[in-house]
């Protein structure tokens, strides 16, 4: 059990982005989920965001903006406090791993978005 992170197109095909209990990206994706469902709680009976069968995060060019800069700064405004299942005692090692594959996605994902294509994030643990 943990977190598994996703980042596709919405009408499917083409290329798919994974991470694995990458708690930082998770703690940015659920606040920006928070933003795009006002009023709306996430179905998971974990207090740590959105999970699986609630909606995905749009992507949008302000966002992939937002994602560039907590990349470069190392996520520094989105430390996990909590979640054994989202990989919160490793969260430096994943920031490092993962840092090369973040920017590729988020200028994928920004690449996607003016071609006019829906780009989506989603999870579940």
């Amino acid at each position: 059990m943990g977190l598994d992170q996703y980042m596709n197109v919405v009408s499917g095909g083409g290329k798919e982005y994974y991470w694995r209990k990458h708690s930082r990206l998770q703690v940015f994706m659920a606040r920006k989920w928070a933003e795009q469902n006002k009023g709306k709680e996430p179905d998971s009976d974990f207090a740590l965001g959105f999970n699986g069968g609630d909606e995905p995060v749009k992507l949008t060019r302000e966002l992939c903006d937002e994602w560039e800069k907590q990349i470069k700064e190392n996520y520094w405004d989105n430390f996990a406090t909590d979640g054994f299942f989202w990989g919160q005692q490793f969260q430096e090692e994943s920031i490092k791993e993962y840092k090369k594959q973040d920017k590729e996605a988020c200028d994928w994902a920004r690449a996607t978005i003016e071609k006019g294509k829906d780009v989506v994030y989603s999870c579940s643990w």
